[in-house]
C-alpha cells in the first residue's frame, strides 16, 4: 500500500525547495545584471555621448564579366568606402549572351514521344 502521509510530505518538501530555488535564482540574477550595468555605466555613458550621426554602412561591389573557362575561379573585389558617398551602377547591355538550353528532364525522356 502506498503511505499518503509520507508522500504528501516528500510532495511537500520538494514543492517548498523548488519554491526557494526559483526565488534564490531570481534574486541572484536580478543582483548580477545590476551589477554588470554599474561595472559598465562608463562605456555606455561614451556610447551616449558619441556623435551618431556620422555611422555609414557602405560597400562598393564590382563585378565584372569573365569570359568563361569552365576550371577558372570567379573572383569578386568588394572594398568598403567609408566617404558617405553615393556611386551609381552602370550595366552594360550584352546580347552576346546565349543562355544555354536545358536537356529535358527525366519524365519527358521517359513518356516523351521522341523517338530515336
Amino acid at each position: 500500500m502506498i503511505n499518503w502521509k509520507n508522500t504528501a510530505e516528500n510532495l511537500g518538501l520538494i514543492i517548498i525547495a523548488a519554491t526557494f530555488g526559483l526565488i534564490a535564482g531570481y534574486l541572484i540574477s536580478i543582483q548580477s545584471s545590476e551589477r554588470m550595468i554599474e561595472q559598465q555605466k562608463e562605456i555606455i555613458e561614451m556610447a551616449i555621448r558619441k556623435e551618431t550621426t556620422n555611422i555609414t554602412n557602405s560597400v562598393t561591389t564590382e563585378i565584372r564579366k569573365i569570359k568563361g573557362k569552365k576550371t577558372d575561379p570567379v573572383n569578386i573585389n568588394i572594398d568598403p568606402n567609408w566617404n558617405s558617398e553615393i556611386h551609381q551602377t552602370e550595366q552594360d547591355s550584352d546580347s552576346s549572351f546565349v543562355p544555354e538550353t536545358k536537356s529535358p528532364g527525366f519524365f519527358k525522356r521517359l513518356f516523351g514521344n521522341n523517338k530515336k
